[in-house]
């Protein structure tokens, strides 16, 4: 009878597991310890058929699969048959056909949005891959009896490759990298051939306890969710996002603003001005994903300055509690205060002195996170007043521009721009605009103004 040893402590002795027969655990303590992952694929191998094997070769391995742009990931890996030693030399995903042929699948294949979005590829030559070989717990620190092994694209940080939000999905904020691209585990026995066998879960729990120690030089996922490398994530799951980005905050936090848009407001029945936690690694401040910026925009508000107080601005991603709604216009996207807060301040720029109607990139401004770039807090009062400030200048800017720049062109009309802007922008004039807007908002019966301070 075989010696199995526990996958969560190594001890001997241990007992498989009554339902999938595929994990073993030395008492209840280690069984309930591993049990939020186990649960995963706990059923999926008590019925799982190793009798359809589709060819002798082939063996049992997980898939850590890429998915569609926009889909959410995976609660748990797919369970796979591969052929380890497909003619082609890469290792290759093998199905049974309805027709009794086989298909042969490159696990590792770039998606049809990576090779848009990246450099030229020719998508019928396979992928390089490398493989990680493991063959001790990261996490206890013991060695296991055979190889476990993790297949992947050899450049997976360079070549375009998408995150792999289904192992998010899984590990959740016990991930300490950035994984990339499609992921193949396998497991191979023990001896000199290391013959590929089927893989267990307890090397699942082998691999989940790999995840949560490794990390690479090439930095890990604190600096993955500051520069806006889990977009993804943000789409799909955006209860998750904010959970990895408090966790990896160290739940550190200080208050920023949300402004919603016109369907937030219909739908949700929110107020105009939302005071929230923001955690400092949020991509807000450090977005360097030039690509991923364009499709979130955020940036500097340049008017903002200008009175000494320099905000930032990020469009937060539609709730899905009504962006599928089929009524919705691109009207229900609209955010008349972004309109104001993002002044045209370019002195060359035809529409200087204008409201932007939407984001450089054409993207409808939607609901919006409004911080400090100093990372102080912010009130929602407060930008309430600093927006208030923003259009009382448009309002001026509007009227004077006919009055007092007409027949000026190129250099002397910029300068003339310059000129009206800092003569009605400054610390000053909206330190004098906070006091007698704070005045009037107490005068009107909102006693929450009283103890408001000037940003």
């Amino acid at each position: 009878m075989a010696n199995h040893r526990c996958c969560v402590c190594n001890a001997p002795r241990a007992i498989a597991c009554s339902s999938c027969k595929s994990a073993y655990y030395c008492g209840s303590n280690c069984q309930k310890n591993d049990w939020r992952t186990h649960k995963l694929l706990c059923r999926a191998f008590a019925t799982f058929d190793k009798e359809k094997r589709p060819i002798q070769e082939a063996v049992l391995a997980l898939y850590f699969p890429i998915l569609k742009m926009g889909e959410k990931g995976l609660s748990a890996p797919q369970m796979i048959w591969i052929n380890p030693e497909h003619e082609s030399g890469e290792m290759h995903i093998v199905e049974l056909n309805p027709d009794g042929t086989f298909k042969h699948t490159d696990p590792l294949k770039h998606d049809e949005f990576e090779a848009r979005n990246t450099q030229a590829r020719n998508m019928s030559t396979p992928v390089h891959a490398r493989d990680l070989e493991i063959q001790s717990n990261y996490k206890r620190k013991f060695q296991i009896d055979h190889m476990v092994v993790l297949h992947m694209r050899c450049a997976f940080n360079f070549d375009g490759s998408r995150v792999n939000i289904t192992l998010v999905e899984v590990m959740r904020e016990q991930l300490r990298m950035r994984w990339k691209g499609p992921l193949v585990f396998y497991a191979k026995s023990a001896g000199h051939n290391s013959l590929c066998r089927d893989v267990t879960l307890s090397d699942f729990r082998t691999l989940l306890d790999f995840f949560k120690k490794y990390q690479s030089s090439a930095g890990g996922l604190t600096d993955a969710l500051r520069t806006n490398n889990y977009l993804e994530l943000e789409v799909t799951n955006q209860d998750l996002f904010k959970v990895l980005l408090l966790h990896n905050s160290n739940n550190w936090t200080f208050r920023g603003v949300e402004i919603p848009c016109e369907a937030d407001k219909r739908y949700l029945a929110v107020e105009q001005y939302i005071a929230v936690d923001v955690p400092v690694v949020h991509p807000i401040f450090d977005d360097v994903n030039q690509d991923n910026s364009m499709l979130v925009e955020c940036g500097v508000l340049e008017l903002s300055k200008k009175i000494n107080l320099p905000l930032l601005l990020r469009r937060i991603f539609p709730d899905k509690r009504w962006v599928r709604r089929p009524e919705l216009t691109g009207e229900s996207y609209r955010n008349s205060v972004a309109e104001y807060l993002n002044l045209n301040t370019d002195i060359s720029s035809p529409k200087w002195g204008s409201r932007n109607l939407c984001f450089s990139g054409r993207h409808p401004y939607g609901r919006l996170l409004v911080v400090r770039e100093d990372k102080t807090g912010i009130t929602a009062h407060q930008v309430e007043a600093v927006a208030a400030y923003f259009k009382h200048v448009f309002e001026i800017l509007d009227r004077e521009k006919s009055a007092r720049l007409g027949g000026f062109i190129g250099v002397r009309l910029c300068e003339m721009r310059e000129e009206l802007m800092n003569e009605h922008v400054s610390r000053v004039k909206f330190a004098r605009f906070f006091g007698d807007f704070k005045n009037q908002k107490i005068a009107s019966g909102d006693a929450s103004w009283a103890n408001e301070v000037l940003p």
